[in-house]
């Protein structure tokens, strides 16, 4: 996986290297948002790692907000909307595969009553499956309110 739109002013990606903090600058990314807890997997370059590569290239803005699929409650996201809100985009938020970033994203747009089917296609799109948390992203658009 790549450096993948899935909004208007947000990225999508898996972990980070040099060579894709590297990419990032080039896309213009102002806010990068660690989505992926520090020693998830072996040999996985620490949220320090990342955001010196993302300093070096210019990116000031970097936030560590890790969290795991089963820890995304409303706190989780409210924090990720919140930082969004005040954070200079485009944003690239990223976790070890981007799902969990992007489905970070997807709850978040179901609470403002964007309809499921839209936001499994978006992910899509940006190469990222939702499809197995369909009935989560239901559940979260259905108690809306």
């Amino acid at each position: 996986m790549a450096i993948e739109k899935i909004a208007d002013y947000l990225y999508i990606s898996n972990q980070l290297d040099e060579r894709f903090a590297k990419r990032a600058a080039q896309y213009g990314i102002q806010t990068v948002i660690c989505n992926r807890p520090d020693d998830e997997e072996p040999n996985q370059p620490s949220f320090e790692q990342v955001k010196t590569w993302l300093n070096a290239v210019g990116i000031e803005n970097v936030v560590y907000m890790p969290v795991v699929m089963d820890g995304i409650d409303d706190a989780a996201l409210r924090e990720f909307q919140e930082t969004v809100a005040k954070s200079p985009a485009p944003i690239l938020a990223y976790c070890r595969t981007g799902t969990r970033s992007a489905m970070m994203w997807a709850l978040n747009q179901t609470k403002r009553g964007v309809e499921v089917n839209s936001l499994i296609k978006a992910a899509e799109l940006a190469n990222i499956d939702l499809e197995p948390h369909r009935y989560r992203l239901e559940i979260a658009y259905k108690k809306r309110g």
